[in-house]
Order: structure tokens, then sequence, then C-alpha cells
């Protein structure tokens, strides 16, 4: 699946400003589709599948290789393949395969994959077990990435806590569910059938600032100082939040616009509002 995404430079700016890693964001990126996305590489598997033509360079040489090395090569010899990432691990893969009938392919570390001289009959077992990175669902399943996660919200059907939460439902809908629709009450009826109870701290913290004459702050850091502060009557009755042990440096360090200190400071706010109410 050859997606593509825009970026704005006020974006890249204001991530660069909060030390965002952009290799590590292009070179171990999570993988994600939706579900428009998933009929397309089901369709791709059950036997339509085309190699993308930026990858058909890099497929040749890795067929010239195996084709110049299996002719000597005897039954559990093996040669390995460098500088195979991100989804041609199966993309080639499957075209290896296709194309020699005895071998067998195991994706390694460090971007590489072993080419292994095999007996076509043990090659049949192996192909049919659970564990065969190449089969269909295992495909279906390391592609879906992080969707993955995001279906099991869904099942779960839990309140989904945000601060500021319309364009984080937008991408959530685009990115994992199905491209956004034309009509903003589709959108809405979509949203709430996917998660039926949504709790934006932003929106609960403006309906009972006046009552409780708290500052104006709409940064979710900035609403969670706040109400750390003398200026919130039932901090001290609410309860403490410990940080898990590979966490802890959030303990003592401000990380805002990180996912998961972002994550905690989400649902610290929530506690202490649910205290004032």
């Amino acid at each position: 699946m050859d997606s593509e995404f825009s970026c704005q430079t006020s974006s890249i700016q204001f991530l660069s400003h909060y030390d965002f890693d952009y290799n590590k964001f292009l070179k171990d990126g999570i993988p994600y589709m939706n579900e428009t996305q998933e009929k397309k590489l089901q369709h791709l598997l059950s036997g339509n599948w085309m190699v993308q033509s930026f990858h058909k360079d890099k497929v040749k040489k890795a067929i010239d290789q195996v084709t110049c090395w299996i002719s000597s090569a005897e039954e559990e010899d093996f040669m390995v393949l460098h500088d195979i990432y991100g989804f041609q691990v199966i993309e080639l893969q499957l075209i290896l395969r296709k194309a020699f009938s005895d071998i067998w392919t195991i994706p390694l570390e460090d971007e590489k994959l072993m080419v292994k001289k095999m007996n076509p009959q043990y090659r049949w077992v192996l192909e049919n077990t659970a564990f065969d990175p190449c089969q269909r669902e295992q495909i279906l399943y390391s592609a879906r990435g992080f969707t993955n996660i995001f279906k099991t919200l869904v099942r779960a059907k839990k309140p989904l806590v945000g601060h500021n939460m319309l364009m984080d439902l937008l991408y959530l809908h685009e990115k994992f569910y199905k491209p956004l629709p034309e009509n903003y009450e589709e959108f809405k009826d979509n949203i709430h059938f996917l998660f039926p109870v949504l709790l934006d701290t932003k929106n609960i913290a403006k309906s009972t600032r006046k009552e409780f004459q708290f500052p104006q702050v709409s940064y979710l850091l900035e609403l969670y100082e706040t109400l750390c502060s003398v200026v919130n009557p039932t901090d001290q009755l609410c309860p403490e939040i410990f940080h898990s042990d590979d966490s802890l440096r959030y303990a003592i360090n401000k990380c805002p616009h990180e996912a998961a200190y972002d994550a905690f400071l989400c649902g610290a706010v929530l506690l202490k509002i649910a205290h004032l109410l």
C-alpha cells in the first residue's frame, strides 16, 4: 500500500521544538490502514499481487542474487539479503517463494532476510503452519499495525478520553476506520457508533471554570498544573498518581506533546475535575 501524506511547515517547526524524532518516525513508524485499504490488500493477497514500481529494481536485484546462489547451493544452505525493510519484507518473500519452489524465507533483525534452500515437501509443511509470517492472516495482521489496537478499543466500548479532541476523532475515522464522509452528521453518527462515550477534558474544564473561578487556560499542561495548584480546593483529596517503572521520567520532567505523557495528563485532568464535580 503506497500511501501519501503531507506536512505543514508550521507543524514541522512545532514538533521540532518539542524534540520530535523524525528519523524514528520515518524508519520505525507503526503501520496502519483503514477498512478501504484493507479490502485492497485482501484483493492483492487473493492472487492479484503487483510489485510497486519503486521496488522493482530491488526485487530484480534480489532475484538475481538468489538465482546465482541457488544453482550451487545444497539443501539447508542459506544466504542473507540486506536492506529489506517495511512491507518489502512481506512483498519480497511472496515474490521469491513464487519464483523458487525449493527455498524458504525467514525475516531477520536489522533489515535482513534469510533465504534457505529446502526440500519442496518440507517447505509445503512450513507454509501450512500458523507461524509462517507470509500466511494471509499474518500479513493482514502485520499490515494493520496500530489499527489492531483501534479495533480492540472499538470492541471494548470504553469511554474515550481526549483534550480538544475533534481533530483526533477526524484522524481516527480517516486513518483507522473509513475515509471521511462528506456529511458532518454521518461523521458524528459513525464516531458515536465506534465510541459511544466521548469525554473531552477541554470542554469539561471550560464548563466548570466559571463555577470554580479557575484562570482561563486551554493547553493541556497548563490545565494540569492549574488543577495541581492551590487554586484547586479538592487537589489534596484526589488520589495520588504513581508512574510505572518505565515512565518515571514523567514524574520529574515535563514532556508535552509526547503521546504517553499527554495521555497521563489527560487522565489526571479528568480525575481531578471529577473530584470537583
